[in-house]
């Protein structure tokens, strides 16, 4: 096969694309008829039927379907082996690496909090010390009452 020359899905492609522009002049012309403002009383009133039967269809193919779908869901549920699929997946799960991660993350962020506030601790008893021990606070800045 040459690519450089037309083979015969051009011709159909060539087809389609003069169906399409022809489609879309026709279309075009007929816009102003789809519009129901303008259709004549007998003509809309027809429509206005088709649309209550449309959405009375729409209404009884939904109350179907709440009908029909917990009967297939059950027939589903009951065609599976969900003992199995649950064995299936523990067996091919690492569980007890799966409990020693999940401990040993909260092990250390609890680990981690408490060395913070051991820090925070410390700093602010070295604070408190630091200033009651200050040179220029001496023994009567123990005893002082607050405020002066």
């Amino acid at each position: 096969m040459n690519p450089r020359r037309p083979v015969a899905g051009d011709a159909v492609i060539a087809v389609a694309a003069v169906a399409i522009r022809t489609g879309a002049k026709v279309a075009g012309n007929f816009a102003p008829l789809l519009r129901t403002e303008r259709w004549p009383g007998p003509l809309r009133a027809l429509a206005g039927t088709g649309f209550a039967y449309r959405q009375e269809a729409t209404a009884q193919a939904i109350r179907w379907y709440h009908k029909a779908a917990p009967a297939i869901v059950r027939d589903v549920l009951d065609q599976l082996d969900l003992a199995g699929l649950v064995r299936d997946i523990v067996e091919e799960s690492d569980l007890p690496e799966l409990v020693r991660l999940a401990t040993g993350s909260v092990a250390t962020e609890t680990a981690r909090d408490l060395r913070i506030r051991t820090m925070t601790a410390d700093e602010t008893v070295s604070r408190w010390v630091g200033r009651v021990l200050s040179p220029g606070a001496g023994a009567s800045a123990v005893g002082a009452p607050v405020g002066g």
